[in-house]
């Protein structure tokens, strides 16, 4: 993701590369890396908001990804 020229090490985004995805026969078979808290750090934000009913989901992502500058598409 650095080579990227992602800003941070610490990144709050899940990578899933093309050249992880493998078929065989009828089944896809797929890996991707991501750090342990990123989704967990974004997704609780959204749950919090979302429980105690702060704004409604699409704005309380919107928020979220802007606040970790989190892009919605790396390619």
């Amino acid at each position: 993701m650095a080579d990227r020229g992602r800003p941070h090490d610490n990144l709050y985004e899940g990578a899933v590369w093309a050249d992880m995805f493998r078929v065989q026969g009828d089944e896809l078979f797929d890996a991707y890396m991501v750090d342990d808290q990123a989704i967990v750090i974004p997704e609780t934000i959204d749950a919090i908001r979302a429980l105690t009913r702060v704004e409604d989901g699409t704005e309380s992502i919107a928020r979220t990804n802007a606040a970790l500058d989190i892009e919605p598409a790396l390619i």
